[in-house]
């Protein structure tokens, strides 16, 4: 039906989901002239279960999107560096993988707050709207290849000829205008908590934990201050309910089963509540675009299936995004063939990591026992090098 309520403000483009990957995405068109609304349910800064990881991939991409904010992240004083990850696999000895590419740790709160920051900062063609959940989306049939979005509940309405969903997992534009639906063998579920007084934590070093009688799962210690670290489990959302596993007490379990964690955690205190989230793996290829629409970062299932880690795909996803927007602003044309370029484009990109990811995420779900003679392999250098593209 048409949009019966005062005609909404009109926007070029909007960005729904306001993360590394819509904030990216607004960046990204900073010089495209192009008026821009940049939608968050949430008000920053806010608290974001996740794992807190940012690897290099996500420094390098953000450097060539907008290097000025990169130079002001580099002095954030709420972070840690990272140049080594250390793996512990099934009992065996400890296998250290070192860090080329700059990478680090920072609370997602801390982080997503300074990219936002950096929106408005070098964005000046980008509106910011915190605070507002959208829960409409409408094809406007007055004006083709219009959407109008808003929020039904505040009668508040918006207006655009091109919407990205970087709203997460549970993307309402995902949700509105495609057909995929989560499916337990293509999704994660996992929990994290804040934790001080921690033993032997490292500032430039995350760990992973893996353990047989907690597989297919990890457990994972990303620092934050010499002795506050990030710690969590996550798992394969199939197993979870093949297993009848419940993540908050298995983390518990997890330090217990282990000597080392056990030890290293007996006089900390954990800081806040255990949060639990879910991710959309990359391990299928999902439609991420359409007429007049695009998305982008988890919304368009790109987690790394063997990681877990979503922020670099995301930030990539975003720059991805934005250019192809510019492209078909262009060109004028905004046909789903012609958006279609950057699906294609984005897995030129990405594509092979995460078809190797899924593979070994099925090996190790259908013969764990893999897992120790990848313990054995990771001492030769080729799969240290394998294994940093991954991670």
């Amino acid at each position: 039906m048409p949009f019966k309520s005062p005609i909404p403000n009109h926007y070029d483009i909007i960005i729904i989901g306001a993360g590394p990957a819509g904030a990216t995405c607004a960046l990204q068109l900073r010089h495209s002239k192009l008026n821009v609304l940049l939608i968050d349910k949430a008000t920053f800064p806010r608290s974001k279960t996740c794992g807190d990881a940012i690897t290099g991939r996500s420094i390098k991409t953000l450097f060539r999107c907008c290097p000025e904010l990169v130079e002001q992240f580099r002095t954030f004083p709420l972070k840690t560096e990272i140049k080594h990850t250390r793996l512990n696999i099934n009992h065996h000895k400890p296998i250290d993988i070192h860090w080329v590419n700059e990478a680090y740790c920072c609370r997602r709160a801390d982080f997503d707050q300074a990219f936002l920051q950096g929106v408005r900062q070098y964005a000046p063609n980008v509106q910011i709207v915190e605070g507002f959940q959208v829960n409409d989306i409408i094809e406007d049939d007055t004006v083709p290849g219009r959407y109008i979005v808003g929020n039904s509940n505040q009668q508040r309405y918006f207006s655009t000829q091109f919407l990205v969903g970087s709203d997460g997992t549970q993307s309402i534009v995902g949700k509105k205008l495609t057909t995929t639906r989560l499916e337990q063998n293509h999704h994660a579920g996992a929990v994290r908590a804040y934790f001080s007084g921690v033993k032997g934590l490292h500032l430039n070093r995350t760990e992973v934990f893996v353990l047989p009688e907690f597989m297919p799962g990890y457990f994972w210690v990303f620092p934050l201050s010499e002795d506050t670290a990030n710690i969590g489990f996550g798992m394969l959302t199939s197993s979870i309910a093949q297993q009848k596993i419940n993540l908050k007490e298995a983390i518990y379990a997890f330090i217990q089963a282990s000597p080392e964690l056990k030890a290293r955690f007996d006089e900390s205190t954990q800081e806040g509540k255990l949060e639990g989230f879910g991710l959309a793996l990359g391990s299928r290829r999902v439609p991420m675009s359409g007429e007049h629409f695009l998305l982008a970062g988890d919304a368009a299932s790109l987690i790394d299936p063997a990681s877990g880690e979503g922020i670099s795909n995301a930030i990539v996803s975003g720059k991805m995004a934005a250019e192809t927007i510019v492209a078909a602003f262009e060109a004028q044309d905004f046909s789903a063939d012609f958006v279609k370029d950057y699906d294609k484009k984005l897995f030129k990109i990405i594509g092979k990591e995460l078809k190797t990811s899924t593979i070994l995420l099925r090996s190790f779900l259908f013969a764990p026992k893999l897992l120790d003679v990848s313990a054995y392999l990771m001492g030769n250098p080729f799969f240290k090098r394998l294994a940093k593209r991954l991670m």
